[in-house]
This record gives structure tokens, C-alpha cells and sequence, in this order.
């Protein structure tokens, strides 16, 4: 599995502002990563538009944080960026019960159903503070 493009940006973009102590421009983001602009734009505007990042206009305007890191959960934030998690064909939402001969009996799909279920809990007990520099990551046993 790989995570595409855009959660890439949007997770080193949230480390980004919770470094900070003020609002960032998206040029500025945009050259710190090498980051095309409009690419940058369109994560912001997902972030933005799931209340997770605040976007103000003005002279001191730029996008800030709208929670503090502790709030944002690392989960929440891909599962808002990745249209599909599926690890198979079959384990997407719309995938018919017929897809496969193995199907429904399928001990392959329930092992991966379970990967899957550990990777997102992973993430799902990691919030933005976690990534954040002078802080220690809480790992989960």
C-alpha cells in the first residue's frame, strides 16, 4: 500500500504549522517542501474545508492550525485524504460479493481486512503532536 501525493503534502504541511507560531503562506510552505503551488492548494482547501486548517486572507493572513496538534489525529487526516484504503479489489466498498471464486468464504481478504485494521488504529492513536519536534511519539503496544 502507499499513501498518494496529496496525504503526503497535507501531513508534512500540518508538521509544518505545528512548528510555528503564526500563519504560513502557501508560498512559503510551497518552498520549504518544493511543493507546486496549486497542488499545495487544493490539499489546503480539503484541510480547510474539514476544519482542520484555518485559512485567513489579509496583510497577516496565511493558514494556521485550527485545533491544537494534540486534537488532529494522524487517522483522521488520511482517511480525509485517500479516496480508497482498500488493500484488494475485493475489500473496496462497491466490490461485488461475486468478485472472486473465493468469495465470501475468503481467509485472504479477512488477514488483510486485519492489516489494515492495525495500520489505521496505528495512525488513528497518533495525533500531530507526535510528529512535532521536542516531543516523544506514543507508541501503542
Amino acid at each position: 500500500m502507499q499513501l498518494n501525493l496529496s496525504t503526503d503534502i497535507a501531513l508534512r504541511t500540518l508538521i509544518y504549522l505545528g512548528q510555528k507560531d503564526e500563519p504560513a503562506t502557501i508560498a512559503e510552505v510551497s518552498e520549504a517542501f518544493d511543493i507546486v503551488k496549486t497542488h499545495l492548494m487544493k490539499v489546503v482547501m480539503q484541510l480547510v474545508a474539514a476544519g482542520v486548517v484555518i485559512s485567513e486572507r489579509g496583510r497577516n493572513g496565511g493558514i494556521r492550525l485550527a485545533h491544537a496538534p494534540a486534537e488532529i489525529s494522524i487517522g483522521d487526516v488520511v482517511r480525509l485524504m485517500e479516496s480508497n484504503l482498500a488493500l484488494l479489489y475485493c475489500m473496496k466498498e462497491d466490490a461485488l460479493n461475486n468478485c472472486c471464486p473465493l468469495m465470501p468464504n475468503c481467509r485472504l481478504r479477512k488477514i488483510f481486512f486485519n492489516a489494515q485494521k492495525a495500520f489505521m488504529d496505528t495512525l488513528d492513536g497518533s495525533t500531530l503532536a507526535d510528529l512535532l519536534p521536542g516531543t516523544k511519539a506514543k507508541l501503542k503496544k
